[in-house]
């Protein structure tokens, strides 16, 4: 599991990108990717305690939580161009 909270703080602690991938075992490119979604989204330190990776992770990737549960997004394309067929037919 990724420690969004670890990372996000060492970002406000000031260490460099580098350190915090050494100090996490993340890639520097997984948390550049998290800090400036994190940034976007304006979530920034101090966290507040309910703030657990799992709560981070939710945050910044939605989607992810979607794709585990098993469930997908609807496809409204899909869904419209079939109510369209069956009025049609």
């Amino acid at each position: 599991m990724i420690h969004y909270r670890r990372i996000l703080e060492l970002n406000d602690e000031g260490i460099s990108l580098r350190g915090i991938a050494a100090s996490t075992a993340n890639s520097r490119q997984k948390v550049t990717e998290i800090i400036r979604l994190a940034e976007k989204k304006g979530l920034v330190c101090p966290l507040e305690d309910e703030m657990t990776d799992k709560w981070i992770e939710e945050f910044l990737f939605p989607e992810k939580s979607l794709e585990a549960s098993g469930r997908q997004p609807l496809n409204f394309d899909y869904i419209h161009s079939y109510k369209l067929n069956v009025e049609i037919s």
